[in-house]
């Protein structure tokens, strides 16, 4: 039986992306570079990712009506993406964002939030009907603050599970963690959340469980080249990474949440679930860009020997 529909609400990015032999100092002039334009965004890349890992996912966003539009909502409807909850503003541009990246994978990242930040909680009342039918909800902090607010109140009156992916931590806010089903952290995060640098074993367990404690029922602690551990139920559990050579880790968070949310609607255990998304993240950072990089369901399962 296909698993309930998969909801990501979130943020949508032009990409411009450049590679370089390696990112510059301040002040400093690199030159030839490598240019590619393509689409992300948070919210977007793990729409895109849950589509692809062969999940039933639909995504509500908020885009501009620029020259950029066509082309990334027929990319999304080229995913199998449900792209009913799109919402259009005349007034604003698509969010954008300007990435480096160097050799070795490593990237420095600004974003222009643009038609982003208008979406908001009203919209997200208007369209809630369809989303209430969804069986699990993913969130980012690439949309206002207020309208993340509004989807956790809506989905606890409606008994709907929901990951938050908090990402990127610009705004702290701990109320989010209330009640909250999954939160997914990479270290920076943690630290900004629990004032826990989880630089090592020790402190990542310290810094997950404080984040147990701020309210979450289960956080999924990603570490890099050093895997991920899980905390739920008074304990922790360590996830190992794939070893694969990075060319670019752009997207590799975002195709963690979208194949997890997959895994888990599909009813895998959480350490099954982390395992499958680990997978997508790994065959993800040896690729170039954001969305172009994100697996198939039929190379995540290949990766893994399930086919």
């Amino acid at each position: 039986m296909r698993a309930r529909p998969f909801t990501i609400i979130g943020s949508a990015n032009v990409d411009m992306i450049m590679k370089v032999k390696r990112l510059p100092d301040r002040g400093e002039t690199v030159t030839d570079g490598t240019f590619l334009q393509t689409f992300g965004g948070k919210g977007a890349n793990q729409a895109v990712a849950a589509a692809r890992a062969g999940g039933d996912a639909r995504f509500v966003a908020c885009l501009g009506r620029d020259a950029f539009t066509p082309a990334m909502v027929e990319n999304f409807r080229r995913d199998g993406l449900d792209v009913e909850g799109l919402r259009f503003v005349d007034d604003l541009p698509s969010g954008s964002a300007l990435v480096m990246v160097d050799e070795g994978g490593m990237n420095y990242l600004t974003v222009a939030p643009g038609s982003n930040a208008a979406l908001l909680p009203e919209h997200i009342a208007a369209g809630w009907e369809r989303i209430a039918s969804s069986g699990l909800i993913l969130l980012q902090m690439e949309i206002p603050v207020e309208t993340n607010r509004a989807v956790l109140a809506l989905a606890r009156e409606a008994a709907i599970p929901v990951i938050l992916n908090y990402a990127p931590a610009h705004i702290i806010c701990p109320d989010l963690l209330a009640g909250l089903d999954t939160l997914i952290v990479n270290e920076n995060e943690a630290a900004g959340l629990s004032g826990i640098e989880p630089s090592d074993r020790n402190s990542a367990e310290r810094a997950g469980r404080a984040l147990v404690g701020m309210g979450a029922r289960r956080v999924l602690l990603t570490l890099g080249a050093a895997g991920s551990m899980i905390f739920a139920d008074g304990t922790s559990e360590h996830v190992p990474a794939f070893p694969v050579t990075a060319v670019d880790t752009t997207a590799a968070g975002d195709s963690f949440c979208g194949a997890l949310g997959v895994a888990v609607l599909e009813g895998l255990p959480l350490s099954e679930a982390a395992r499958f998304a680990t997978a997508a993240a790994a065959l993800s950072v040896t690729r170039f860009g954001a969305q172009p990089s994100i697996p198939t369901r039929s190379e995540i399962d290949c990766f893994l020997g399930w086919s």
